[in-house]
């Protein structure tokens, strides 16, 4: 999958390929939005993140022309945006049918996990994990934690997101969880869901800030369970909100 950056600052990029890459996607950068305009059909791309902040007088002009080859179902357009963001570009954007509005960084969690879902949204994800990714809130009862490979020690951290295929968590302490290499199956893995406890196997794909596991031929029941508290999420919502 081919994502079009066009942004000034390699923090951006830099931010942008620590995501993306592993997911399969290929990134190209272009600094000079003109450039970009130009080569827009060559690339073809299906995904453009354009910095408003870099660029805020060319990204209305730029999203006109790439409607010209593309629509919005077969490329997704999205706003990278400062610490300011003035009231009427955001309400533009939404006239326009920009995909998203989200900060240049993605180093926030929150940031990070809504880039998540609207790639999700409008895409489909190149990567071992094919589902949707849930992202825990205020009211959700959901722990994670797993046993170091070779020094058998607990790691215990928040859980960042979850599918019946995966999951995603930050370690509490970094420092014990860096040297888990990726393709290792860790086989003492422990979920908690409320009321529940299920143990499992999971091969480790990343291991940066967070570690991103994917399950090993979890149990139906385990998989049952996973997939009822995703679809609970309103009924939590609003027994929280009632308390």
């Amino acid at each position: 999958m081919k994502v079009l950056l066009v942004a000034e600052k390699d923090g951006t990029k830099d931010s942008l390929l620590t995501h993306l890459t592993p997911r399969g996607f290929d990134l190209i950068h272009y600094r000079n939005p003109i450039k970009a305009m130009d080569n827009i059909d060559e690339i073809s791309p299906n995904v453009v993140f354009f910095s408003a902040e870099d660029f805020p007088r060319h990204w209305k002009p730029f999203l006109k022309l790439l409607r010209y080859s593309f629509d919005k179902e077969t490329c997704t357009f999205v706003l990278l945006k400062g610490e300011m963001f003035p009231f009427e570009e955001a309400a533009k954007a939404k006239h326009l049918d920009v995909a998203g509005i989200i900060r240049e960084n993605l180093e926030d969690r929150k940031e990070y996990s809504r880039l998540e879902e609207l790639l999700s949204r409008y895409t489909t994800l190149n990567e071992t994990r094919r589902e949707n990714r849930y992202v825990p809130g205020t009211y959700d009862d959901v722990a994670f934690l797993i046993t170091h490979p070779n020094n058998y020690s607990i790691i215990t951290g928040s859980v960042i997101d979850l599918s019946t295929t995966g999951a995603a968590f930050e370690p509490d302490n970094r420092d014990v969880s860096k040297d888990i290499p990726t393709g290792l199956v860790i086989d003492r893995c422990s979920l908690k869901i409320e009321d529940e406890f299920f143990t499992f196997s999971a091969k480790v794909i990343r291991n940066e800030d967070s570690i991103v596991l994917q399950f090993i031929d979890l149990e139906k029941n385990i998989s049952d369970s996973i997939a009822e508290f995703i679809e609970k999420k309103s009924e939590r919502e609003l027994r929280g909100a009632l308390r």
